[in-house]
């Protein structure tokens, strides 16, 4: 079986690469767009714990590079992120042929009827709002992943 080199982007578009050893079972790549440290983190944390493999981007333009380069299995999507926003990014990954089949869900703290409902009519996945609930953010993404 051969290694694995994990990708991550630093807040500071720095990229870092990690050679591993995949797991035997298969494992579901998540790539969190996300430009908050602390909501990176526990985002990650749980996806680990979870048994996710987790790439990171801390903007858009980072995660859209990263789309080049692998093909997760989901994407997790902060809407608020600093540059062109996670709506954009969707639209871009969405014009994008190659990403066919990838869902992505919104992540965000504009939490009204009428913020989930423009992501829902946009075409996102699902929707989770900030902060989130550990629990159930495990269960949207086991949700979205089995589909």
């Amino acid at each position: 079986m051969t290694k694995q080199t994990i990708i991550g982007v630093s807040e500071s578009g720095q990229e870092n690469a990690a050679e591993v050893q995949p797991d035997v079972r298969t494992v579901k790549t998540v790539l969190v767009i996300e430009d908050n440290p602390v909501n990176m983190m526990l985002a990650v944390d749980l996806l680990q714990l979870n048994g996710y493999k987790a790439l990171t981007a801390m903007d858009g333009e980072a995660g859209l590079s990263l789309l080049t380069a692998v093909l997760p299995d989901l994407i997790l999507l902060d809407i608020g992120l600093p540059g062109i926003d996670g709506y954009e990014v969707f639209k871009r990954i969405r014009a994008d042929h190659r990403l066919d089949g990838i869902k992505v869900i919104a992540v965000t703290a504009h939490t009204s009827k009428e913020d989930e409902a423009k992501v829902r009519g946009l075409g996102f996945d699902d929707f989770i709002a900030k902060p989130i609930e550990t629990k159930k953010f495990i269960q949207q993404i086991k949700a979205c992943v089995e589909k």
